[in-house]
């Protein structure tokens, strides 16, 4: 049992929402945060427990967090498998819904739709690709469905809710026709990303790319020879120009990869919504992405 549940309050009190009152809401991604705030605006109040610049994959609530949730009305996770704890939640605090934002949006699986490697909880085949965020229909499906959660807990804030996830939803079709545009730029042929955190199955399906993942780059991972020699195979016959390192991620064997194989180091794509300054939140990661993809691959 983890230590966290140990320093727990033996009762979870079910908070009711009063006339006018902020919604408090728990958030266990970055992006799951942004997405509270886009629609909740001023009627929620937002515990982002990962925070700027965390990492969802390795996240774990701590006991102060455990009091945030508990003093939460709603817990916004990712879903698709990413929190692991998830359960353990639950059991805790039993009267604090958890909103799995990602459950229903159709998923991408190991093996049969993608290969990737964030981590261990994530990387035998028929595992679901927990990374739905990449892609901006489905974030404009999560809008809807965070907006029916705080509707429920809130109703009389749900005209409030509605509207604004309508107008998000409407921002990201223009965030959507501007990232085709942008992303036209790049050749058919070259429409292939090679990263170090195989997370953009999502975007790929849905702007027409191909995902090469480097393996061993993270830290849950062994980097062996043989994976090395592997990788440098497929970017070599992949002829593309550019390899993307992900922001915070150890740079040393993608280094290794472009000298031998004679391709450019892009600007680092960002992977888990845990960018900062202008590329936090939803739009700012697909600006940064979109323009670091552009930079790199677009035909001069």
């Amino acid at each position: 049992m983890k230590p966290f549940i140990s320093l727990l309050l033996k009762v979870a009190v079910l908070v009711t929402p009063l006339s006018g009152a902020q919604i408090k809401v728990s958030a266990l991604h970055p992006l799951m945060a942004d997405l509270a705030k886009q629609v909740g605006g001023e009627r929620v109040e937002v515990f982002d427990l990962v925070g700027a610049g965390g990492n969802p994959h390795r996240f774990e609530p701590r006991p102060s967090d455990m009091k945030k949730m508990q003093a939460s009305w709603l817990i916004l996770a990712g879903g698709k498998n990413l929190e692991t704890y998830l359960d353990r939640i639950r059991a805790s605090l039993p009267n604090v819904p958890i909103v799995e934002v990602g459950r229903t949006i159709p998923s991408l699986t190991v093996g049969k739709d993608a290969v990737y490697t964030c981590c261990p909880n994530h990387s035998h085949a028929g595992s679901l690709d927990p990374h739905w965020w990449h892609g901006i229909d489905n974030m404009r499906r999560a809008a809807k469905i965070v907006a029916n959660a705080l509707s429920e807990k809130d109703p009389e804030g749900k005209d409030h809710y509605q509207n604004r996830a309508e107008e998000y939803r409407n921002r990201l079709s223009v965030l959507k026709s501007w990232a085709k545009s942008e992303l036209s730029r790049v050749p058919r042929r070259q429409r292939k990303l090679v990263t170090a955190h195989n997370a953009f199955g999502y975007f790929a399906k849905e702007f027409g790319f191909e995902v090469i993942a480097v393996a061993g780059l993270n830290q849950e991972q062994e980097n062996t020879p043989q994976a090395l020699a592997r990788t440098i195979e497929s970017v070599k016959k992949s002829g593309v120009p550019a390899i993307f390192p992900e922001l915070g991620t150890n740079g040393k064997t993608l280094e290794s990869i472009a000298r031998t194989t004679g391709t450019e180091i892009a600007s680092p794509l960002i992977a888990d919504g845990n960018g900062l300054g202008n590329s936090a939140g939803f739009e700012g990661m697909i600006h940064h992405n979109i323009n670091s993809i552009t930079r790199a691959l677009a035909a001069n």
